[in-house]
């Protein structure tokens, strides 16, 4: 099977870097300051998952599985032996799925917020009350009984894109979206919104990746950095008993997308991981 082309970049020299978004985003995800902060002294690449960003968009193909697969080969493209991994949301998931598949190729692991399906299987809507106002509010636009969603954050997600795209004033009110902001916003939601119309990832989505017995593996120092409170923090509890080296970090008061809102706490904790 070929893999899709992967739209990338890098910034500066030194110990390699990469960075992972998550769903729905795309690597600009991380220029507010992580990507530029860390290219200071390391080299830092960014890409965009495939169907994401500029990333070609293959008709399947999107499970944890199939990204980590895109990386490895991403890896070998750009003659990267080994590098640090970063990724929030999805992108964590990814992160872990490759330092499973071939630890040797991971110097360090992050993971922020990252849900992982194999510890975590569902978010119904029960699971992730109380809602923000704004998801309130797409949930009673959007219409329909969320209560029997075993993916509610993913049908958050389509139906603020949903709802962006049909009221082209409005702007997206709350940071638990991943389109950003301005003229590039209304371009990610639309792609967000073709993406599970002419593809399988709604139906990959779900799939889980490696078993926990093979967590063992994963030897090398680990960042486990999560929002306090977040909806993913069984899978973060799990994986803290499981990592062998992994160290787990919450951030008080802050939201799902706190790489963006708090840049500096973010790049502080990675910074301390990258010097382990």
């Amino acid at each position: 099977m070929s893999l899709p082309r992967l739209a990338h970049q890098q910034l500066g020299s030194g110990p390699e870097v990469i960075l992972v978004h998550g769903l729905g985003a795309n690597r600009a995800f991380w220029f507010g300051n992580l990507a530029l902060n860390l290219a200071a002294d390391h080299r830092v690449t960014l890409y965009d998952l495939r169907g994401h960003g500029y990333s070609e968009r293959p008709a399947s193909g999107y499970s944890v599985t199939d990204h980590a697969a895109d990386l490895l080969a991403l890896m070998d493209e750009l003659a990267i032996p080994q590098a640090a991994l970063i990724g929030h949301s999805l992108g964590g998931a990814v992160a872990l799925e490759l330092a499973v598949q071939a630890p040797q190729r991971v110097r360090q692991l992050a993971l922020l917020d990252s849900r992982i399906q194999r510890l975590q299987a569902s978010m119904y809507l029960h699971e992730v009350e109380p809602l923000s106002a704004y998801e309130q509010d797409v949930a009673r636009r959007a219409g329909g009984d969320w209560r029997q969603e075993p993916e509610v954050g993913l049908r958050f997600i389509e139906a603020a894109a949903r709802l962006m795209l049909a009221n082209p004033g409005e702007g997206l009110r709350d940071d638990y979206t991943p389109f950003g902001e301005g003229r590039g916003a209304r371009r990610a939601a639309r792609q967000f919104v073709e993406l599970l119309e002419r593809t399988t990832l709604r139906q990959d989505f779900p799939q889980p990746g490696a078993e926990p017995a093979r967590y063992g593996a994963v030897e090398m120092p680990t960042l486990l950095l999560y929002a306090q409170p977040s909806r993913a923090l069984k899978s973060a509890a799990a994986l803290a008993a499981a990592l062998p080296q992994a160290r787990l970090q919450t951030l008080a008061g802050v939201g799902h997308f706190f790489p963006i809102t708090h840049p500096q706490a973010t790049a502080e904790a990675v910074r301390a991981l990258l010097a382990r």
